[in-house]
């Protein structure tokens, strides 16, 4: 069953700023562990929210958080540089909640993570709307989202609901820059047999 969007928009306000969590990041590497603390309490949120994407059981996402971070405080003296910290951890629940749900249903090659399923369902917060044709409207864009394939929702979420610019989603998807625009563009392209490309844009910002 596909899990709903939480309140992903409302974390962009409250989540780490780039650079106070490149800061923390070098902190960290520096010895300060409480740095990493820091860390995984602005972006918990974030991560949790990002697993549900993979897997819908809470409480294993809340291990593989858990599991996370105590793997980088064990490893805190032989820890890179990364060039952003909340694609870099991402990368990891998402690697982490993947091995784990192919363990449970007993799949020999557990670092897998090719083939599997994003569990998302785009539903619209309709409260602030006011005119009915945009509801309509957004209501049917949703519908069309919903039925793409998982990649291509995959990056919908990720330039929509967490704000990454295509570099970041790259890195977070682990795919080279050029299939993450054409992933982007085929998304756009299925959707915009019934919308004009900037009203779609503005469209997929309320979705």
């Amino acid at each position: 069953m596909d899990a709903p969007l939480g309140n992903e928009r409302q974390n962009m306000a409250q989540r780490l700023a780039y650079e106070e969590a490149q800061n923390l990041w070098q902190e960290y590497k520096d010895g300060d562990i409480t740095a990493l603390g820091k860390i995984m309490e602005g972006y918990y949120s974030d991560l949790f929210n990002w697993g549900l994407r993979f897997n819908a059981d809470r409480e294993m996402i809340k291990d593989c958080i858990q599991e996370t971070f105590l793997t980088l405080w064990k490893k805190q003296e032989t820890i890179r540089t990364v060039e952003n910290v909340r694609a870099y951890l991402m990368v990891m629940i998402k690697r982490r909640v993947l091995s784990e749900k192919n363990k449970q249903q007993g799949d020999v090659a557990i670092d897998r993570i090719e083939g599997y399923e994003f569990l998302v369902e785009f539903a619209p917060d309709l409260r602030l709307i006011e005119e009915e044709h945009e509801v309509y409207q957004i209501k049917k864009l949703s519908h069309h989202i919903n039925r793409l394939p998982n990649r291509q929702k995959e990056v919908i979420y990720l330039r929509f609901y967490q704000n990454q610019n295509f570099e970041q989603i790259a890195e977070t998807m682990q795919l080279g820059r050029q299939s993450v625009y054409n992933l982007f563009h085929k998304s756009l392209k299925s959707l915009r047999e019934n919308w004009a490309y900037g009203t779609l844009l503005l469209l997929l910002w309320w979705c």
